[in-house]
């Protein structure tokens, strides 16, 4: 489980980049990339410490934030593209993450 947890921020710490990057090819949007490059390298981090408490707090940190971005994004533009995927990720790190942790 723990492997997988592990897994799952990086492969969510790329997808939150290559979000960053569409939305500064797409928008020319400095603040997309300049957040997808710290969200993946938090949760990059987060993969790299390995098992832990500090490692299950910065990832369910960065997901929460996450939430309240695209939250607030959603809300105010009602646009589902990226907010919604960018949610749901956010949501399943949280739930895997507590998971992990209880065990």
């Amino acid at each position: 489980m723990l492997q997988t947890v592990q897994t799952y921020y990086i492969v969510f710490g790329l997808f939150a980049l290559i979000g960053g990057v569409l939305g500064y090819v797409r928008a020319k949007s400095r603040p997309s990339i300049i957040a997808g490059v710290i969200t993946c390298a938090l949760l990059i981090v987060a993969a790299i410490l390995g098992p832990s408490q500090p490692s299950f707090i910065l990832a369910i940190l960065v997901s929460v934030l996450l939430i309240a971005h695209f939250g607030r994004t959603y809300w105010a533009k009602r646009r589902p593209m990226p907010a919604i995927p960018m949610i749901a990720l956010s949501v399943i790190c949280i739930v895997l993450t507590l998971v992990a942790w209880l065990r």
